[in-house]
C-alpha cells in the first residue's frame, strides 16, 4: 500500500485494497467454476486464473482453502 499511496492521493492505498478484497470475496463464491489458466505455465501447475483491472490472479484450491499462488500485471505474462 506504500507504492499507491506514494503515487496518489491519502487513502488511495486503503480504498485499492477494499475493492480487491471485495472483488475476491465475490469472486471466491465458487472457486471451482473458475477457468484454468490460459497461460501455458501457470496451466502445467494446474492453477486458476481471475484478473482485477490489470493483474491476473493465479491460485490453487485446496479442500479448506484457496491459496493466491500469483499476483502479476498483464504486461508481465503471455497467454
Amino acid at each position: 500500500m506504500n507504492f499507491i499511496e506514494s503515487k496518489n492521493t491519502a487513502g488511495a492505498g486503503l480504498r485499492w485494497l477494499e475493492r480487491y478484497e471485495l472483488f475476491l470475496q465475490s469472486a471466491f463464491i465458487n472457486p471451482e467454476k473458475i477457468r484454468h489458466c490460459n497461460n501455458q505455465a501457470f496451466h502445467k501447475l494446474n492453477l486458476r486464473c481471475i484478473y482485477f483491472n490489470d493483474w491476473v490472479i493465479a491460485f490453487s484450491i485446496f479442500e479448506n482453502f484457496i491459496l493466491i499462488e500469483a499476483i502479476l500485471h498483464k504486461s508481465r505474462i503471455s497467454d
